[in-house]
């Protein structure tokens, strides 16, 4: 097996802040994540402005989306509305959404999955666990 590249400081940045910005996990799970100290994590936190930006995520692309669908599926039932409307929704979505799959959304599919899972077979649900976190790992060190 390859070695793993080294992420550069602005990666770990950029990962970081996602992380934070989109998911749930704490800054010493985060800082654990992206291999720096909890010193640093906090410094770029404060200085990125990033409880400002996770806030202002009520305006998100995401948010944006969910809205569109919900308008889309009203016209879909509406027989006065006309085609177009709904394709130009349809478009509007496709330039919102990101085809890129982040770090963070990897994760937070984890985290549902293996929520469930526990209700299924808890001790496969931990293996399973394990092995995302191998994933999201690898995944980091790929670039």
């Amino acid at each position: 097996m390859e070695g793993k590249k080294k992420l550069s400081g602005d990666e770990k940045y950029a990962i970081a802040q996602d992380l934070y910005l989109e998911t749930d996990k704490t800054q010493k799970e985060i800082a654990g994540i992206v291999h720096v100290t909890e010193k640093t994590l906090g410094k770029w936190k404060a200085e990125g402005e990033w409880d400002m930006l996770k806030s202002a995520s009520t305006v998100t692309a995401r948010k944006i989306i969910e809205n569109l669908y919900k308008k889309a599926h009203a016209l879909s039932e509406d027989p006065k509305s006309k085609p177009n409307d709904i394709i130009q929704i349809a478009n509007s979505i496709e330039k919102l959404s990101n085809k890129k799959v982040t770090i963070s959304q990897i994760i937070n599919v984890f985290k549902d999955f293996t929520t469930y899972a526990f209700t299924q077979d808890a001790e496969l649900a931990k293996d399973i666990n394990l092995l995302q976190k191998k994933y999201v790992d690898y995944k980091i060190g790929e670039k």
